[in-house]
């Protein structure tokens, strides 16, 4: 295998259908209880199409259906207390920790309009629950395409937020693959056994150049359009090349359903920005659906921001702080 076998990889969400299977690729060094282990599919349910929640596979194409994932990973947006936790007193194992919280019902990531303030003002930080794939050794080429996927994936899942911080733990020679990536050692706990805490903050990564997928992750741009919710839910599975049967499996929306969100998409997209279709025109002047829809998600994939909530600053300004969480989409 170290010239390569030909992996035919693809990343895409993780989906209703992939619970299952992506129960393996949750690390053992986690040390989830048993009782959260068992419950991993109920907590991903709940937390799946929620926008403060990434969770992207890696498959190989090659294998038969119910055996192709060879890569997950998964991130969570904090709210307020564990965003002070992780600057100030970062436990050990914080995603165990998570996980025990999502389950009692104790912890919640923050919902869409929540989200939607939290990125106009800039404080939207995420930690990587963790990231696993099935090939480790670096001198297989397959190991190396694997990773290509997944940081191009994380980089895609962060990215178009105004992001304050990045966390991801990392135990023994993890932290300098994560290093690598570009995150910055935030503990110092190896010679205890325990995981160390790496990160990056929006200041530390404007120092940077660009180039690596965590520094890259921190690039944005105010979104545009302004889609709903549910708009920039059947996006974000839309950009991965699932069918418009697939989303609406997903989502739980009928074919109807689904044309009625693409017109209405397809609608703002125009009103707010007319000469990204125009090359996509018919000679009489209108717009060919096919075209106006390629050329739409090839726009997405390259501005990832308008599937992103987001709540202006100067839309929050006069308004008290209840009513400023109960305006965004």
């Amino acid at each position: 295998m170290l010239d390569g076998s030909g992996q035919q990889l693809h990343g895409r969400l993780l989906g209703h259908a992939d619970l299952e299977e992506a129960r393996a690729f949750v690390p053992e060094w986690l040390r989830l209880s048993g009782r959260v282990r068992a419950s991993l599919p109920v907590i991903w349910t709940r937390l799946l199409g929620q926008s403060g929640f990434n969770a992207d596979v890696i498959e190989d194409l090659r294998r038969p259906a119910g055996s192709r994932i060879v890569g997950l990973g998964m991130a969570i947006a904090l709210d307020e207390r564990w965003r002070a936790l992780m600057t100030d007193a970062p436990p050990p194992y914080a995603p165990a920790l998570i996980y025990e919280a999502l389950l009692d019902g104790t912890f919640q990531p923050p919902g869409d309009k929540e989200l939607a303030r939290l990125n106009g003002l800039g404080e939207v930080s995420f930690l990587v629950l963790h990231y696993e794939q099935t090939l480790k050794d670096l001198d297989n080429p397959d190991t190396l395409e694997q990773l290509h996927v997944g940081m191009s994936l994380f980089k895609q899942a962060h990215a178009g937020y105004r992001l304050q911080h990045l966390y991801q733990e990392g135990l023994d020679d993890q932290g300098a693959y994560l290093q690598s990536m570009g995150f910055r050692a935030r503990t110092d706990r190896a010679t205890q056994g325990l995981p160390d805490l790496y990160g990056l903050s929006r200041e530390e990564a404007m120092r940077l150049l660009p180039g690596t997928p965590v520094r890259d992750a921190f690039q944005f741009t105010p979104p545009r359009m302004g889609f709903s919710p549910s708009e920039r839910r059947m996006l974000r599975l839309s950009v991965t090349q699932l069918t418009d049967e697939q989303v609406g499996d997903e989502l739980g929306i009928s074919a109807h359903g689904i044309k009625k969100l693409w017109r209405s998409v397809h609608q703002r997209a125009m009103d707010t920005m007319p000469q990204l279709f125009d090359d996509a025109g018919t000679s009489d002047g209108g717009t060919r659906g096919p075209e106006r829809r390629r050329t739409l998600l090839q726009y997405l994939r390259q501005h990832p921001e308008e599937m992103r909530p987001y709540l202006a600053p100067s839309d929050m300004a006069g308004k008290p702080a209840r009513a400023r969480r109960t305006v965004a989409g």
